[in-house]
């Protein structure tokens, strides 16, 4: 190997763990003034990708014997079997931070550890495997990581479904659910578990070297997406809105009548006329700037208007709207009828009929 090819593969190893290791730092000490006081409940999982970046650490024998054959295969074997892992930990406690496991369920860990454990030892130069050694480390971390690459493909599905549900229940409220992250990285495990793959069969020093930059970038595109203390804020959410504005009636801020009749007249336009709720995923943001009001006059003018939330005010319309449709066209599909009203699916839109005292949107064509 040559002089410049070992520095630049050193030095990407290097910067690649030194970067990790920075990054570790900063999600487990560092908390942005801006949302301070929420931090836990908008990252739930920050300690758990803290955990993910320090286990590079665990690269320092390939750093130290850049060019071993053995210490390559080791390296790459590690990262196969333990960011998958890691990321399942890492997104179902940012995702699914309610649910709690037994402690049976981390033995998954274990093998892993079981696996890859040879090839650690023989990195660092403790035994020495026999010369075949190489075909059966590829046979069986080949079928671990099957079983991690298939876990890693459901928790992707399950992010998917949860984000449907929350866009369905709360219409895109980011306070209850960090809908637009999960849409950046809810295929993000899945990709880095097949480029790690990639790299592990490669078995190449180049590949390899690829990886650590690409990686590099990955984690301070992560690092500064996540902690960027120059973040908006999330404004309050909508029922904590309500709640406030009740507990307040007597405000002198509330507002003035002439005002609540501009706004509501506006409102009533963009729900009749333009039909804005047949938007999928609407968010209370964009009736904000719609009307060019704040979400406290916002939540008043909805709540003097006779409905019970955001949501309700809505599901309301959007099950009018879906019935009409249904007497005007019923050989639709129901899809078709549900697409068109901004329900995510049949089955978003019987769940809101119900919730409206209605019966079944199918039994509406017998009507």
């Amino acid at each position: 190997m040559s002089e410049t090819t070992y520095i630049l593969l050193f030095s990407a190893n290097l910067v690649f763990i030194v970067t990790h290791i920075y990054g570790w730092l900063l999600k487990w000490f560092y908390r942005p003034k801006a949302y301070s006081e929420d931090f836990t409940r908008l990252f739930p999982a920050q300690r758990s990708v803290g955990v993910l970046y320090l286990l590079q650490f665990f690269e320092l024998p390939y750093l130290l014997q850049i060019g071993n054959a053995n210490a390559l295969i080791y390296v790459n074997a590690f990262a196969v079997l333990f960011y998958p892992l890691q990321m399942l930990v890492m997104c179902e406690g940012y995702f699914f931070p309610h649910i709690r496991h037994k402690r049976l369920e981390y033995w998954v860990f274990i093998i892993a550890a079981v696996v890859l454990m040879p090839l650690f030892l023989q990195a660092i130069r403790l035994i020495a495997l026999p010369e075949d050694y190489r075909l059966w480390a590829f046979i069986g971390v080949g079928v671990v990581f099957l079983a991690y690459f298939w876990m890693n493909v459901k928790m992707a599905l399950r992010i998917g479904y949860r984000v449907k549900q929350v866009n369905e229940a709360a219409y895109a409220d980011t306070d209850d659910f960090p809908v637009r992250f999960a849409r950046y990285v809810q295929w993000l495990p899945t990709l880095v578990c097949l480029l790690l793959a990639i790299n592990f069969y490669a078995d190449n020093p180049w590949v390899k070297f690829g990886r650590d930059i690409s990686f590099t970038l990955i984690s301070i595109w992560f690092c500064i997406f996540t902690l960027n203390p120059w973040r908006k804020v999330f404004t309050p959410r909508e029922e904590e809105i309500m709640e406030q504005i009740e507990q307040n009636e007597t405000s002198t801020n509330r507002l003035s009548d002439d005002r609540y009749d501009e706004l509501s007249s506006r409102l009533e336009e963009l729900l009749t006329k333009e039909r804005i709720f047949t938007e999928s995923h609407i968010t209370l943001d964009t009736f904000i700037q719609k009307l060019g009001t704040n979400p406290n006059y916002l939540a008043e003018v909805i709540r003097r208007s006779g409905y019970q939330s955001f949501y309700d005010m809505i599901c309301q319309h959007r099950v009018r709207y879906a019935i009409s449709l249904i007497h005007q066209h019923p050989d639709e599909k129901l899809q078709y009828i549900a697409d068109l009203c901004g329900f995510s699916s049949p089955a978003s839109m019987t769940k809101a009929f119900k919730s409206q005292g209605k019966e079944a949107p199918s039994t509406y064509r017998k009507k």
